[in-house]
């Protein structure tokens, strides 16, 4: 199973309800263009095969955004960064908040080192948290603190 129907299944056993719908490729393109950058493969697949299409709730309070509110760190992010976010974020896209922006969660499109990892932005335990997209899915529906 792959990683967006693991979450979906998640979602719908833990009954979150959440809608989702492909995304067109044009969109996608799009938000490579503006932020001059390159989706890791597996985030890729998740918005292509679909993205929510609401704000919502899922049973840990995350709300997994669509894509017309996905954004660069700097974009949306006002606070210092932690040293381990290269060139202020420009590269690393938010798709997760945790309880209305209590801190979020966001994955590295920045080529290098960092290339695929997610990064939990916000509140006192900033790291990386999953080395990558499919990782941190795995890791955020069987136990969300893990990634916290």
């Amino acid at each position: 199973m792959d990683t967006k129907m693991k979450l979906e299944a998640w979602w719908a056993q833990t009954g979150a309800n959440i809608k989702t719908r492909p995304t067109p490729p044009g969109v996608i393109n799009s938000i490579a263009r503006r932020y001059d950058l390159i989706l890791p493969q597996d985030f890729h697949s998740y918005l292509t095969m679909g993205s929510p299409v609401a704000d919502n709730w899922d049973d840990e309070m995350g709300n997994w955004w669509p894509v017309d509110r996905i954004k660069n760190i700097s974009d949306e992010y006002e606070h210092t960064l932690p040293s381990f976010i290269p060139n202020k974020g420009k590269r690393f896209l938010f798709f997760l908040d945790h309880c209305i922006w209590c801190w979020a969660w966001a994955i590295s499109c920045e080529q290098g080192a960092t290339f695929g990892k997610v990064a939990l932005i916000g509140g006192e335990n900033e790291r990386f948290v999953a080395d990558t997209f499919s990782e941190f899915v795995e890791r955020y529906i069987s136990n969300w603190i893990a990634v916290s």
